[in-house]
């Protein structure tokens, strides 16, 4: 068994959970508000939900086997983890600096010197302040960052994604620090273990057929023994060979083909000898 660490509260949380559930992954606990779960998958996962923000460095100590997190948690926590799967299917995020809707900035530099900084990046925000340059103040928030403008902060430099609730507080993005996406991580104890990091890699294959569904199509080729040597030299790269047809004498092959210039692809089998070619979506069928 393997222990995961997934996000907890904040806009990562359901489109991960989301996303292991069309991976065959189903996360059961209790209840919405439960913090404790389990996968029945490959001898079993066990799952604890965390802050994404203290996930990176609890992985790296191995208290779990390996976790969801943000880019820009691993970044601000310095944390040394092995980086093993982007998870496409879940939405990036930025990190902006924002500035109350009557603000005279623009843009970063726009900023008085000493403006204060509230956020829970302080490095990162360092960091960007530094190559501007512009001295300002960071002051360390621990939630509800939007509402710390104007009494303890002149900018918020906050993450922006679904459910951000920087609009309903009225703050207008002058600059964008980061594009960040979520990762998943393991231990580096885990990673050397051969037993874990093969069921941590099972999972990342499955999370990652669920990210390719949307920018690929299956295709299934009928042709004859004749013409397959060209048939199959026309394939994408990622294909197999099925089997025979129903028909006798004709073989089936299958392989995964991106949806950008499958016409062009779907001609170029044609072309090759194939006798017909449908395309089933990969997770969802669909007519190619």
């Amino acid at each position: 068994m393997v222990s995961l660490a997934l996000p907890k509260g904040t806009f990562l949380e359901r489109p991960v959970l989301d996303l292991f559930a069309a991976a065959g992954l189903e996360v059961r606990r209790p209840s919405e508000r439960g913090y404790r779960a389990a996968i029945a998958y490959d001898g079993g996962v066990e799952v604890v939900f965390h802050k994404p923000r203290e996930i990176p460095l609890a992985v790296e100590r191995g208290v779990f086997d390996f976790g969801v997190t943000g880019t820009d948690w691993i970044e601000e926590t310095g944390a040394k983890v092995e980086l093993v799967e982007v998870s496409g299917c879940v939405p990036p995020w930025r990190l902006v600096l924002a500035v109350p809707d009557g603000h005279p900035a623009v843009d970063a530099a726009g900023l008085p010197a000493g403006a204060r900084i509230a956020t829970e990046y302080p490095k990162i925000v360092r960091q960007f302040f530094q190559s501007v340059p512009l001295p300002v103040r960071i002051v360390p928030s621990f939630g509800a960052t939007e509402a710390k403008v104007p009494e303890l902060a002149d900018a918020v430099v906050e993450a922006d994604g679904h459910g951000s609730a920087l609009d309903d507080h009225d703050l207008r993005v002058i600059a964008t620090l980061r594009t960040c996406s979520p990762h998943l991580v393991a231990s580096p104890a885990a990673w050397r273990d051969a037993g874990r990091r093969a069921a941590i890699q099972r999972i990342a294959r499955l999370l990652t057929s669920v990210d390719g569904g949307a920018a690929h199509v299956l295709l299934t080729v009928r042709t004859s023994p004749r013409d397959l040597p060209r048939v199959a030299g026309s394939m994408p790269e990622r294909s197999w060979r099925a089997g025979t047809g129903l028909t006798e004498g004709l073989v089936v092959v299958q392989g995964l083909a991106a949806r950008r210039g499958l016409a062009e692809t779907i001609g170029g089998l044609l072309a090759a000898g194939a006798l017909d070619v449908i395309g089933s979506g990969v997770g969802k069928d669909v007519t190619a």
